[in-house]
């Protein structure tokens, strides 16, 4: 039989089993014949039991009675050396755990556990208030606690260092972690920390107080809180020795205006300026304080504003005969005189206005019947300026002296009849603005010269034909000093007005032309044509051709009223000279032509080459100065010019020269010999 089993020690082979002590990592040995007998006692294989080490220090320890944890309580537990050995083979010998007596152990078995909100602000978490803390409170209320999620965060936060809020302040603030887990908690980010303040600046913040400081705005009678902050601030910013300096600023209602309102384009304030100015936000703050009633101010444009600089005031003779002073005729009137296309009014002085303003009509008694009459404060200002004796007759009385004294009549001589100008005052110009006034170089003596002169000739245009301001230095007037030195009485009128296309041209045509019957009228509008509204035309070539095509009706409605000149009258069209216009607003680089407008030339271009093809259709003899001025060269071409379009003296020279020779050529004024 022995042949068939083994022996129990194969059965039940030694094994080791770990020290039944906590914290004990010594192996015990067991043999297969004490294996077996607990397994027939009914026990386990491997039992629990103490090593060598522990099972002789275990024997050397004895239960102790340890105080009761629970504070007040005098009751006592025990500590019985089983546990006296785990705690010293862990490590914690002679520090008995903090535990409650049976009494106190009964009585928390009896609490019920509570939940407790986190205390971080913004977690919606809780913690667990339990029974052994709440017995150790002994009736104390809940403690301030993080719940789990929210300290395991907080372990892996760290306290940082921010700079101050207050600029220019180089401290640094402390934010610790338990400030950046309520951050968190309230749905902010750490990439984007608060701004702070450091203890130095709230210090200084402490000893400071709002102050009220008057407005910005002059006139304004409001405050503004300066706050302590803002002090703060520039406290910092003064440097260490000065006074810091109180800013300036407007007070709410001023602000609120500013911000709310808008700038705003109104009309120069000069009759005939079409352009704006622009009235800021910051003007209407100022100027609604000085004007309740918010009416915007009348101002002038900033072209406008630069020719006023251009201008200064003059010394005007004054209108009344035989005085010899001045009044000023001021920069501000002569800008508004010369946008209407006015003359210089006629003003008396201020002397003789005083004197009108100090005298009143006087009586007199008439020295021959006796009668009395009176004596205007006009008649005696012209007796104090030496123009008239102070009367002493009556009006019948100086009738009778005047007839007594009257000379026979002679017999009439035949005289020459006089040729006169009736110039009609109703007309469609009226309504033109540009226009409704005579040309600027239209006067009461170049009228009487035309009146007075053989032959007439009328110049009527644009500003090539108006040409200089001064009337005398335009080319009008150098041709008719070249035309009377050859033909003797000749009269040239400059009927020339700035901007005047040739459809205003025929509008003014009844009242600058017609009137005067000439025997000889030169026209020219191509400059106006095509540069009075360049900049409002489209680019294109299709509003070009368009354009054009009304340029062409214009002509023809001007070309009928030709059609009505006396037979003897020649027409004479005067195509203008080269010009040099330039992208930039105020031609700068005409000269050097840096900056060419080419659209713009193109355009002017093919108006003259309408201009002279429609004038071939009609007959009338065309002189091109562009071809006379281009055949000097450009070199000299540029130094007959004043600026990128109007000749200088020396060009208006020119154009007289060459007018006067082709009048010759063309025998313009029919039966004119030349004086020998």
């Amino acid at each position: 039989m022995n042949d068939g089993f083994g022996n129990l020690g194969d059965l039940f082979p030694v094994s080791e089993v770990k020290c039944r002590i906590k914290g004990c990592n010594n192996l015990l040995q067991i043999s297969g014949e004490q294996t077996m007998q607990n397994i027939a006692h009914g026990h386990s294989a491997k039992p629990e039991q103490m090593c060598e080490d522990c099972y002789s220090l275990f024997l050397k320890l004895a239960d102790m009675e340890v105080p009761c944890a629970k504070p007040g309580c005098n009751g006592v537990w025990t500590w019985n050396r089983f546990q006296q050995l785990e705690a010293r083979v862990q490590g914690h010998e002679g520090n008995p755990p903090k535990r409650f007596c049976g009494k106190c152990y009964s009585a928390m078995q009896e609490i019920e556990e509570i939940e407790r909100p986190c205390r971080i602000r913004g977690c919606k978490n809780t913690w667990v208030w339990t029974r052994r803390m709440q017995a150790e409170a002994n009736g104390a209320t809940p403690p301030a606690r993080l719940c789990e999620d929210c300290f395991q965060t907080l372990k892996s936060l760290h306290d940082q260092e921010l700079p101050c809020r207050i600029r220019g302040c180089q401290n640094k603030v402390l934010w610790n972690r338990y400030q950046q887990l309520e951050y968190l908690r309230s749905g902010k980010k750490l990439s984007h920390p608060p701004v702070r303040m450091c203890d130095s600046c709230r210090d200084k913040l402490r000893h400071l107080e709002p102050r009220e400081e008057p407005c910005k705005i002059q006139g304004c009678e409001g405050k503004w809180v300066y706050s302590p902050y803002e002090q703060l601030e520039e406290q910092l910013r003064t440097p260490e020795g000065q006074e810091p300096a109180t800013p300036t600023k407007m007070c709410a209602e001023c602000y609120s205006f500013f911000t709310s309102a808008k700038d705003l384009s109104l009309s120069c304030k000069n009759r005939g300026c079409e352009n704006k100015w622009l009235w800021t936000r910051s003007m209407q703050l100022g100027y609604r304080l000085r004007n309740k009633g918010g009416r915007p101010p009348a101002r002038m444009c900033e072209q406008c504003s630069a020719r006023l600089k251009e201008l200064s005031d003059l010394q005007m003779p004054c209108q009344e005969k035989g005085c010899t002073r001045t009044w000023k005729y001021s920069a501000e009137e002569q800008l508004r005189d010369q946008l209407l296309n006015h003359r210089p009014p006629q003003h008396r002085c201020q002397s003789c206005q005083d004197f009108l303003s100090a005298h009143v009509p006087q009586e007199i008694s008439c020295q021959r019947c006796g009668q009395i009459f009176s004596w205007s404060t006009q008649e005696q200002l012209q007796h104090a300026l030496g123009i008239f004796d102070k009367p002493g007759l009556c009006a019948d009385c100086n009738g009778q002296v005047l007839a007594e004294i009257r000379p026979p009549e002679a017999k009439p001589t035949p005289v020459e009849q006089k040729f006169s100008i009736h110039i009609p005052v109703g007309g469609r110009w009226n309504s033109e603005m540009l226009i409704r006034d005579w040309p600027p170089h239209v006067s009461k003596d170049s009228l009487q010269e035309m009146e007075e002169a053989e032959f007439r000739v009328v110049c009527i245009g644009d500003d090539m034909v108006h040409g200089n301001d001064d009337p005398h230095k335009a080319w009008p007037a150098l041709l008719q000093a070249r035309l009377q030195a050859r033909y003797g009485r000749v009269a040239v009128l400059n009927a020339g007005i700035k901007a005047c296309s040739t459809i205003l041209g025929s509008v003014r045509f009844p009242r600058d032309v017609t009137p005067f019957a000439p025997h000889l009228l030169i026209f020219s509008f191509n400059f106006a044509d095509v540069f009075f509204r360049r900049r409002s035309l489209p680019r294109t070539d299709e509003a070009m051709a368009e354009r054009l095509a009304e340029l062409a009706e214009d002509f023809q409605t001007f070309a009928a009223q030709l059609a009505e000149l006396p037979p003897e009258c020649k027409v004479l069209a005067w195509l203008p000279g080269p010009v040099f216009p330039q992208n930039d607003v105020n031609h700068s680089t005409w000269r050097e032509n840096l900056d060419p407008d080419a659209w713009a030339s193109r355009y002017y271009e093919a108006c003259l080459r309408q201009s002279r093809r429609l004038c071939s259709e009609k007959g009338l003899t065309v002189h091109s100065a562009k071809t006379l001025f281009e055949a000097a060269g450009s070199e000299s071409l540029k130094r007959w010019l004043s600026n990128w379009y109007l000749p200088n003296d020396i060009g208006a020279g020119n154009i007289a020269n060459w007018l006067d020779a082709a009048i010759v050529t063309e025998k313009l004024l029919a039966g004119v010999r030349p004086e020998e």
